[in-house]
């Protein structure tokens, strides 16, 4: 007897210590998750780790890869020669622009003019030389989770490592790591321009986790003199409601049909980031930073001061702060892109901000959705206008000229310090040839001088210098003391 009651008494207090584990895991699970930083001073307080890379060492930036069919093996001498140029360094990093699909998905189309690849590209790309590729930019999700999950397989197995998106928004975040026998590169990769619902997401209570890319949200401010505010001021009034008063007679700042207009002595466009964003992007470049010898921060983005796309060398103002704080939170190069026509170069603390790498490939297949497709508006007679002509171009209109030049970087490392920057100009081939249009050649020599001299005017603001020698542009980087 008191044997059975010893047992059904250690049985009870084995289940009551069940039910309190059970208590005890219930109550950790409806505690809501620590909230993310949202203060980026957060990550910049303290220096950080300095670059451990093993000297001497290379690494080659290059634009966007925007281009459909293999081109590794292609029999174009000039396009070999560039392919050797970027196979010359330790590692080589490029913007995987558009999806590379697998023959066997059935992935949805989302949205304006869809990008795509054939399966074989991310090993065309290796084969190449390219290394390590940001995924985050604004046509990632043309096709959708299945579009982005096949990217990512697709160029794991061609041995390419990848960075800037993922099944969550932390997996995105998470920096791309590359081991070499010189050090591990890492590769933080982001987006500030992205279609709707490409951003990755976390889960959150009863919302599961999504699929998609690393962004930075930013919220655009009109500059405007006081003419043009009294103007904003008086159509706010004239159409208040009781949801949308009209504004303080004083105020300097308004906002009008979801727009943000501020008084400012300069006219054009300002942005501000997200703080989440950004502190947590500064927070993946600090992690980095204890992960690797070389960090690498990439950034995908068409704003521009004025609004214009793809053909602005200046780079709006959060562009040139969140550059800066990447440097300060641990970055030994940063690499922008976007627009496909090249931008500036700053060294800052020693370390090169590329602002803008254009293309490196603009020779990519475009589709379209049947609702991008099947829209048309009324002229002014109230009917269909007249079909346009035949397109040879990706917009109407055609490219800009600028698209066509492009670069590749190479940033030598020498004791773990930037020493110099060699600037490469290529040729992408201006014409409506399709053999020709959109391939990079290294340029001729005069193209190469011009090139390098608007890369050098669009550096001045920066106080970059460009040496010109043998159709290459030379940046000598001054140690950091």
């Amino acid at each position: 007897m008191a044997q059975r009651l010893l047992i059904c008494l250690m049985a009870a207090m084995a289940a009551m210590a069940a039910m309190a584990a059970m208590a005890a895991v219930h109550a950790r699970a409806s505690e809501p998750a620590a909230e993310p930083s949202k203060n980026p001073q957060e990550f910049l307080q303290q220096a950080p780790r300095p670059s451990t890379i093993t000297a001497p060492f290379k690494l080659v930036s290059i634009g966007d890869l925007l281009y459909s069919y293999p081109m590794a093996h292609r029999d174009d001498a000039e396009l070999q020669r560039v392919i050797r140029l970027i196979q010359s360094g330790d590692v080589t990093i490029g913007n995987r622009e558009g999806a590379t699909l697998d023959s066997t998905s059935h992935a949805a189309g989302y949205g304006d003019g869809l990008l795509w690849s054939e399966s074989d590209l991310a090993a065309d790309e290796k084969a190449m030389g390219v290394d390590m590729v940001s995924l985050a930019n604004n046509h990632a999700m043309d096709w959708g989770d299945v579009g982005l999950r096949d990217t990512i397989r697709l160029h794991h197995t061609a041995g390419i490592v990848t960075a800037g998106g993922g099944e969550s928004l932390a997996e995105a975040r998470q920096p791309g790591i590359l081991g070499t026998p010189k050090g591990r590169v890492a590769l933080i990769s982001t987006a500030s321009s992205f279609k709707a619902n490409a951003r990755a997401n976390d889960a959150l209570e009863m919302t599961a986790a999504r699929a998609g890319i690393s962004t930075l949200r930013t919220r655009v401010i009109h500059l405007v003199n006081e003419q043009q505010l009294a103007e904003v001021r008086k159509l706010a009034t004239e159409l208040a409601s009781p949801l949308k008063p009209a504004p303080a007679p004083e105020a300097t700042e308004i906002t009008f049909e979801d727009e943000i207009y501020r008084l400012s002595r300069s006219t054009g466009l300002s942005y501000e980031m997200e703080l989440y964003d950004h502190a947590a992007l500064l927070k993946s470049i600090r992690d980095a930073r204890l992960q690797a010898d070389l960090v690498v921060f990439t950034i995908h983005a068409h704003q521009s001061p004025t609004g214009d796309d793809d053909d602005t060398p200046e780079p709006p103002d959060f562009l040139v702060r969140l550059f800066h704080d990447a440097v300060d939170a641990g970055a030994d190069v940063i690499m922008g892109g976007g627009p496909h026509s090249l931008r500036g170069i700053e060294i800052y603390k020693g370390r090169p901000i590329l602002y803008g790498l254009g293309a490196f490939f603009i020779n990519g297949d475009v589709e379209m959705t049947q609702e991008s497709a099947l829209r048309v508006f009324p002229d002014a007679s109230g009917h269909a206008p007249p079909p346009d002509p035949p397109q040879r171009s990706v917009r109407k209109g055609g490219n800009p000229p600028s698209w066509y030049d492009g670069v590749v970087a190479v940033t030598e490392f020498e004791g773990g310090e930037a020493k110099r920057v060699l600037l490469y100009p290529l040729d992408l081939g201006n014409t409506y040839d399709r053999k020709r249009r959109g391939i990079p050649h290294l340029a001729a020599a005069a193209d190469a001088q011009r090139i390098l001299k608007n890369l050098e005017k669009d550096s001045a603001q920066f106080g970059t210098r460009i040496v010109a020698k043998d159709s290459v542009g030379i940046i000598d980087i001054p140690r950091v003391r």
